[in-house]
């Protein structure tokens, strides 16, 4: 017989099981529940949305629940590390016996001149090596999709009502097998001998028996290169994700060049994404602090040991910090510019986003031009 899971085991557990960061977790899955993002990865994604509009697809869809489905439902409890509630009821803890799914909704499907019920279930993956196979761990939550429908979708033997379930993953940080790629797995027929007497119409409702198991992979692009990506949800979903560039300004970008709207779902959600990401300008200051306290510390030497005195010492290094968090941001504000120019945006535009002179931003164009 098996011994019950210690206290010791489930905190191991948990951190073995845990995302880089909890906050980015919780706001990946809050972005990812508002209708505006989840319906384009539905029209990219499931066969049934191909060739729809997003607008159609959002009216199709009920409201996401994040974290609040319990995976294991017959799961024993174990003893659990102290937890602090959040407002939300969602335990702070990363495992607490329970499992969760990130966000699961039903959703209607257009077949045969009437609907189908779909469930989904949309997961981010933050981690990139989450020391599991997401594959299995995908399977898995689709497994239990599937056979939590008896007494609620089904009874009895009534088999025939088991609705298709899709578990959809999407990876921030991939590995380099599967960075931009959008992957999915299914149940597949195969004859290993003879052949089967079906006409096209038998074989898609065969098909619609056994085709009930979708899982996907979404492997994200870093915002640097997100631009050459040739698949429309793969610069999507880099650009929402990214820590490059501002909440306001994705929302622009979001607006201009994908025609999101703005909802106040989507507003809350990215004012929770900017809690753990500060954006470019924040990353590129710290960079600029430390790189200017390293070239001042360099200049102030240089100038003190010229002027011989302490005081000239301590003028030298003051001012070469300033100039050095200076030169920090310049080098920085130019490298977003050019990740904004491969973006194909006008300089216009991102003299707008940056809030920053027009000739600053020709200037960094045409230094590309002539390289």
């Amino acid at each position: 017989m098996a011994e019950a899971p210690t206290y010791e085991s489930d905190v191991i557990d948990s951190i073995s099981d845990s995302p880089v960061d909890p906050r980015c977790d919780a706001a990946c899955k809050k972005v990812l529940s508002c209708k505006e993002f989840a319906a384009p990865i539905l029209k990219y994604v499931c066969t049934e949305y191909e060739g729809m509009e997003t607008f159609d697809i959002i009216a199709l869809m009920e409201d996401g629940v994040i974290s609040e489905i319990p995976l294991d439902s017959d799961a024993p409890q174990t003893k659990r590390t102290p937890v602090i509630e959040q407002s939300n009821s969602e335990s702070s803890t990363l495992k607490s016996g329970t499992r969760f799914f990130d966000i699961r909704f039903n959703v209607r499907a257009p077949s045969d001149g009437g609907y189908i019920q779909l469930i989904i279930n949309l997961e981010a993956q933050n981690a990139n090596r989450p020391g599991y196979s997401i594959l299995k761990r995908a399977l898995y939550y689709c497994s239990r999709m599937i056979s939590d429908q008896y007494g609620t979708v089904f009874t009895g033997s009534d088999y025939g009502k088991i609705r298709k379930v899709y578990s959809i993953w999407v990876c921030l940080h991939p590995n380099k097998a599967y960075t931009d790629t959008i992957a999915r797995f299914s149940v597949k027929k195969e004859i290993i001998h003879g052949e089967t007497k079906l006409t096209l119409e038998e074989e898609n409702k065969e098909r619609k028996n056994y085709d009930l198991i979708n899982m996907t992979i979404v492997g994200l692009k870093d915002f640097d290169s997100a631009a050459q990506s040739e698949h429309p949800l793969i610069r999507m979903l880099s650009l929402i994700f990214t820590q490059e560039l501002t909440a306001g300004q994705k929302k622009e970008l979001l607006e201009n060049d994908y025609n999101i709207q703005m909802t106040e779902n989507v507003e809350e959600a990215f004012e929770d994404m900017c809690d753990f990401s500060t954006g470019f300008y924040q990353d590129g200051l710290n960079k600029g602090v430390k790189q200017g306290r390293a070239e001042g510390i360099g200049i102030g030497r240089a100038e003190g040991i010229n002027i011989g005195v302490e005081r000239g010492i301590g003028i030298g290094r003051s001012e070469g910090i300033n100039i050095g968090v200076e030169r920090g941001k310049l080098e920085e504000q130019s490298n977003t510019i050019k990740k904004l120019l491969l973006h194909k945006l006008d300089p216009s535009q991102i003299s707008s986003l940056l809030e920053i002179p027009l000739d600053e931003v020709e200037k960094v164009k045409r230094s590309i031009a002539q390289n």
